[in-house]
């Protein structure tokens, strides 16, 4: 026979007797707590006794007003298989309920998986392999234990309390397990899901990892889960929607419109393509889609964004060198997260009402502007798949955007013009706080924030007239956005509601490239009918955009 002594925090004494056990699990586990190192406190149950007919279901324990001494130790199978867990002393007639997890006293019937109050001293005997061994729970027969299936490496707790509310508890107290695994006085340090996204390196979760490790509730949810991995996982799908990539997919449609409406004005001088206008006042259309691929950045997981709207406007000359206009824009976008462990989506309805104009300072030289206001709907999902829930949310979002830009066009040819342009625009989105329902404790609720861009660009454009009716047009440019904001949002679980942490997400470039190419056809009656591919593009960032105008003078 071999003795071994372990030591786990200073709190923990095991004493691990090793006896030939054939096709059962060979070792033998035993543990003592006492004043110095056990673990208790009080609950308070609707049942006044822990008879063996509650104890039959325990999950079914509630709270109400009768109160229990408890003593808790924990308990980490190093081989999965069925354990039989086991008292042999303790001062008075004791119960056993076994969790998987963390017990909380708040919640005494989540994770009960068996519980017994007496077995026999015989029993226990044949259990451990020794005919010898004396149990002692109040009498020889009180002693309880159970039998059930146990998963390496997870963290079980073994409660003992007494049968009836109101009565003494005392120490100490002493336990056996008929396989092999480790006993703790207290919760060992290695279920900590900061530890565990620290060791995949999952820099977005840390924040929301140190609050969970805080909080007895929340960390019990990841008591199921084994290895850095699942539960680095796990802590992914905690985070706020989207990782706050829904904003910059919203500013990519906002985008994406201003860009519709900047080649509105800049037709006034040809700036856009090359268009002549044919009367004073237009009125005009423009459907479009687009489709954005923000690829994984810095362990920050990336998304897809498809967009669909269109824009409608008029304008009109009020002076020979200045024309203005209105547009209503609107945009759906649909949002879905690239990360495989946690899955999450949103849907954005983007509202903009535009002004407009531009100033000519000369024949070939002209002075744009553009102002416009607008709301965001979203609506999100995020799947937390290691609690089986989802957490939705719904919220609105102010938007405001100022741009303004320069042109001055060369002719090359008499079919053929070179535009340089210089512009900047300010772009602002201020999301409402909202709060999360769906998911209990690990619904989020989620401070208001604002999110800014700051864009200057260079741009030169192409245009080459086929005949009077057709013309042919390519631009190129690059942009810097001064500000290039890191999306981070502050939010708090409903769990734990005053921890509030903050959640860094993508962290894009500052340097953008742009592009795209079209063609127009006029119709002696005034009618012209643009088709357009755009595109834009970031370090690991691809939008994709296609649009049709249509445009009528009256």
């Amino acid at each position: 026979m071999k003795f071994k002594i372990k030591k786990q925090s200073g709190l923990m004494l095991a004493l691990a007797m090793m006896f030939p056990m054939g096709n059962a699990i060979a070792q033998v586990t035993y543990f003592d707590v006492n004043g110095g190192n056990a673990t208790t406190g009080t609950m308070s149950l609707s049942t006044p006794t822990l008879d063996s007919g509650v104890l039959s279901t325990p999950s079914s324990l509630s709270t109400g007003a009768n109160v229990f001494n408890f003593a808790t130790v924990y308990f980490q199978p190093t081989t999965t298989g069925n354990y039989k867990l086991g008292q042999t002393s303790a001062p008075v007639d004791t119960v056993m309920i076994i969790y998987q997890g963390i017990f909380n006293a708040a919640t005494p019937g989540a994770g009960a998986l068996v519980g017994n109050d007496d077995t026999s001293q015989a029993t226990h005997r044949t259990t451990v392999g020794n005919p010898t061994l004396a149990t002692l729970c109040g009498s020889s027969d009180y002693c309880p234990q159970v039998s059930t299936s146990l998963v390496s490496g997870q963290q079980y707790t073994i409660l003992i309390s007494t049968y009836s509310s109101g009565d003494p508890l005392g120490l100490p107290l002493a336990f056996y397990s008929d396989g092999a695994g480790n006993f703790y006085a207290a919760p060992p340090p290695s279920v900590g899901v900061y530890s565990s996204a620290s060791a995949t390196h999952n820099n977005p979760a840390f924040g929301g990892a140190r609050v969970i490790d805080a909080n007895s509730n929340l960390l019990n949810l990841f008591s199921s889960l084994s290895g850095d991995q699942q539960v680095s996982d796990a802590a992914t799908q905690t985070l706020p929607l989207l990782t706050g990539a829904s904003t910059m997919a919203a500013q990519g449609a906002m985008s994406g419109i201003n860009r519709l409406v900047q080649a509105r004005i800049d037709a006034n001088r040809g700036l856009s393509s090359g268009d002549d206008f044919y009367g004073n006042k237009y009125l005009w259309m423009k459907p479009f889609g687009s489709w954005a691929d923000q690829n994984d950045r810095n362990a920050v997981a990336g998304y897809k964004a498809n967009t669909y709207g269109a824009a409608f406007g008029i304008d009109g000359t009020v002076s020979p060198a200045i024309r203005i206009g209105a547009a209503f824009a609107y945009a759906k976008s649909d949002i879905n997260g690239q990360s495989a462990v946690a899955p999450q989506s949103a849907d954005v309805d983007v509202y903009q009402l535009i002004g407009y104009g531009s100033y000519a300072i000369d024949e070939r030289t002209d002075i744009n502007f553009q102002a416009d206001i607008g709301q965001n709907a979203t609506k999100g999902r995020r799947q937390i798949a290691f609690t089986s829930t989802v957490a939705s949310s719904s919220y609105d979002s102010e938007t405001a955007h100022l741009g303004a830009g320069i042109g001055r066009s060369y002719a090359l040819s008499g079919q053929t013009s070179l535009t340089p342009s210089m512009r900047v625009d300010y772009t602002w989105i201020k999301d409402k706080g909202y709060a999360e329902s769906g998911a209990g404790l690990l619904n989020l609720n989620v401070s208001a924030r604002t999110s800014e861009a700051l864009v200057f660009g260079i741009d030169g454009k192409l245009v080459h007239q086929l005949n009077d009716k057709t013309s042919l047009v390519a631009n190129l440019g690059v942009g810097y956005d001064a500000l290039n904001e890191q999306a981070a949002i502050t939010s708090a679980f409903a769990g734990a509601p005053s921890a509030a942490f903050v959640t860094y997400g993508i962290d894009p470039s500052p340097w953008l490239v742009r592009s795209g190419v079209g063609a127009t056809y006029r119709s002696k009656a005034g009618l012209e009918i643009t088709g357009r591919y755009d595109a834009e593009y970031r370090e690991s960032f691809l939008n994709q955009t296609a649009s049709v105008k249509v445009r009528w003078a009256f």
